[in-house]
């Protein structure tokens, strides 16, 4: 049986080895000119259980890469943004945000639920659309250099 400093030691390797193998799909996506994250989810698709090639991972690893991605996040939004700037963009977005959310999200969680499906697929469907939605409106705001 492992001891706990033995499963840290390897969490924190496989998560080495996870962020140097990002790095290079990002360097590879930088130098093709193109957004890193498609490789990074066909590389978590070919190497995730079953992948190509599925990977045998520590049991925590997943939980302890999930909780240190959450860290790392909100530590970059603090150095992006100061408190003053979030309430403010907090308090103009909210309500354009709730309006996104119950006008794209509820038409695809009642149709899976119409279609007979259990409560967590339909609530899939419902975020399938929302991101499909919200994502196609983003992408027609965007100007690019000629347009």
């Amino acid at each position: 049986m492992p001891t706990a400093a033995a499963d840290s030691a390897g969490v924190l390797t496989e998560l080495g080895l996870a962020v140097l193998g990002l790095a290079i799909l990002a360097r590879l996506a930088s130098r093709w000119g193109f957004s890193a994250i498609p490789l990074y989810l066909v590389a978590g698709l070919a190497f995730g259980n079953g992948g190509l090639a599925p990977l045998n991972l520590t049991s925590n690893f997943i939980h302890i890469g999930a909780e240190i991605g959450v860290l790392l996040l909100l530590f970059m939004l603090g150095l992006e943004y100061g408190s003053q700037e979030l309430k403010a963009n907090l308090r103009t977005g909210l309500p354009a945000g709730v309006a996104d959310f119950v006008l794209n999200f509820t038409p695809g969680l009642c149709a899976g639920l119409l279609l007979g499906w259990r409560v967590l697929p339909s609530v899939l469907l419902g975020g399938g659309h929302l991101h499909l939605v919200v994502g196609r409106d983003r992408q027609s705001h965007i100007r690019t250099p000629s347009g």
